[in-house]
């Protein structure tokens, strides 16, 4: 199990589970304020619209009820005889019923207009004495309930109004219609009633037809307000009051009452959030307080993780690392802990049993590194001077191509034995070795060629470095040389036991005695008439790999020397 964030992540899930149910109490909470507050602005909202419109249908009615009274009023109905009477009587007739029309009209809060027209005697009685009667007009507004009509007379300048007309049905045809009795008020009535009640209101009232005709103040947003009504039925909306509509992601409450005298609704609505702004604004300072709550706790958690749990998790590690054989230096937290000095001890405890062991195999390891260096730096210089001599004698030739050849294969060279990092390289890497060392000597021995054939599979094995170059080396100047050209050949090869790279040369060849003297040299340590590269080459194969890895010659029938490299198959497992 992971240790890393232990601790910090127990009391950083603990500060979360705790708050979990604290947050989703408040939410229920203020969810639940949210809905009361609106339901009681709704409801509020409600009975206001409600009041305004009852308030507006009964000042309608009563202009109803006025003009109904007027039809049945004496005076008015003798000017269906009026012909007969006397001019003055004519004349002092009509002005009794003005006077009786503007009484009646005084006793509205309404701008309105009352006329009454008797087509059989042709007479015109109204309370606007500039208002002319028009036969068509009447027949084209003629209505028993209250009618909303743009076509009104060319005094009004075209102002929409409300007219209701009450006597039996109009027949322009008929000389004997009775008496007209027509009431009428200016639509912008309705508006000055809806600026004073939105003085009070909280929301944007307005009035419907149930076309979808709508009368508001000025300034009101009319395209929402076709938007809304677009998106409700009028008359469900008013059995069941009120309803919530989402608009271009605003969401509103609506209201509408019917108002039955006039035919229309009243409509109001409210964006909720205009409502619940304060509530959302002190939610919002709650969620910005758990927040805080929420950083502070988790500082508060990361300090404790910094000062137990990560000297804990670096204890841990360094027994870990301690039971495989390693030694770490475990770092040092805060001086002032008392972790502090658990951490020391250990340190110092590791560096002790690190020298204890250290003193058991010291010796050993100082040897072998030894012995490799040594091996080492007896082969890289060998190469170098023979390099030096061939330089001179192409310089004295002239031959500038070659000697820049040469030069950039001795710099790759150079460069891959001065990397002293690793002791090992991978086969590629000694393989493009060999290539630059035989393309230099490619220049020196004038007819000798060379072959290389390495499987891909073998490429990325690791050898000992240089272990290779010593063995061509040998190939070309005791082999070659002598007789002035000839092949090398350079192949590796695998099985089940183990990885072979062969060099073979057609060279001069040995004899049986020699051969027997070249593997004599090669199992003793080389003295100061000696070669040592055969013995350097085993030696450090044997140190790699074991005693299973070594170096095997065997003389050709024809001539030359063919000189394996072998070590296990399974190099990897065997690498010390």
């Amino acid at each position: 199990m992971s240790l890393r964030l232990n601790t910090f992540t127990k009391i950083v899930g603990i500060i979360v589970l705790l708050l979990i149910p604290i947050i989703a109490l408040y939410w229920f909470s203020n969810k639940t304020s949210m809905d009361v507050v609106m339901n009681e602005v709704e409801i509020s909202m409600h009975k206001d619209l409600s009041y305004f419109a009852a308030e507006t249908d009964d000042t309608a009615e009563q202009l109803a009820k006025s003009g109904l009274m007027i039809t049945e009023d004496i005076n008015v109905r003798t000017l269906e005889f009026l012909e007969i009477a006397t001019l003055y009587e004519q004349t002092d007739q009509k002005i009794r019923i003005a006077d009786k029309l503007r009484l009646i009209n005084a006793s509205s809060d309404w701008d309105t207009t009352i006329s009454i027209y008797a087509p059989a005697t042709n007479t015109f009685v109204s309370t606007d004495f500039h208002l002319q009667y028009d036969k068509d007009l009447v027949a084209k507004n003629y209505s028993k309930v209250w009618k909303y009509t743009e076509n009104v007379a060319p005094y009004y300048q075209n102002n929409p109004r409300f007219v209701r007309f009450l006597s039996e049905p109009y027949d322009s045809s008929s000389s004997n219609a009775g008496v007209i009795v027509e009431v009428s008020f200016a639509a912008d009535e309705l508006v000055k009633a809806l600026e004073r009640f939105k003085a009070g209101s909280k929301g944007d009232v307005f009035f419907s037809s149930p076309d979808r005709k709508i009368l508001a103040v000025n300034g009101s947003d009319t395209e929402l307000q076709k938007k809304l009504l677009a998106k409700v039925n009028l008359e469900k909306l008013s059995e069941s009051q009120y309803t919530r509509i989402k608009l271009d992601g605003i969401e509103y409450t609506v209201n509408s009452v019917y108002m039955p005298e006039l035919g229309w609704y009243l409509f109001d609505y409210l964006p909720i959030d205009d409502v619940v702004r304060p509530i959302t604004a002190n939610s919002n300072l709650f969620y910005i307080c758990i927040v805080f709550l929420l950083i502070g706790s988790t500082i508060a958690a990361y300090v404790l993780y910094t000062n137990v749990q990560v000297p804990i998790r670096e204890l841990i590690r360094g027994v870990k690392k301690l039971k495989k054989g390693e030694y770490p230096k475990l770092k040092v937290f805060h001086p002032n802990n008392e972790f502090h000095f658990l951490l020391v001890s250990f340190n110092d405890m590791a560096s002790q049993i690190e020298q204890l062991i250290q003193n058991v195999y010291l010796e050993q390891i100082r040897s072998r590194d030894a012995n490799l260096k040594q091996l080492q730096s007896q082969i890289n210089p060998h190469f170098l001077y023979n390099c030096f001599s061939l330089i001179r004698s192409l310089t004295r030739l002239g031959e500038k191509e070659s000697v820049m050849e040469l030069a950039l294969h001795l710099s790759r060279y150079y460069r891959y034995t001065t990397r002293s990092e690793r002791q090992l390289a991978y086969l590629r890497e000694e393989v493009e070795l060999v290539k630059s060392y035989l393309a230099i000597q490619a220049m020196n021995v004038q007819d000798m060629t060379y072959v290389i054939t390495i499987p891909e599979a073998m490429e990325e094995l690791e050898i000992p470095r240089l272990i290779l170059q010593p063995i061509v080396e040998n190939a070309v100047l005791h082999g070659l040389e002598p007789i002035g050209g000839g092949e090398v050949r350079i192949t590796g090869s695998q099985n089940d036991r183990y990885n072979v790279i062969t060099v073979t040369d057609n060279g001069v060849g040995v004899t049986e005695e020699q051969l027997a003297q070249l593997k004599l040299q090669m199992s003793m340590p080389p003295t100061e008439d000696k070669g040592c590269a055969l013995w350097n080459t085993r030696q450090r194969m044997t140190l790699q790999y074991g005693q299973e890895a070594g170096v095997r010659l065997i003389r050709g029938d024809d001539g030359g020397l063919t000189v394996e490299l072998y070590w296990p198959n399974e190099s990897e497992g065997n690498q010390s």
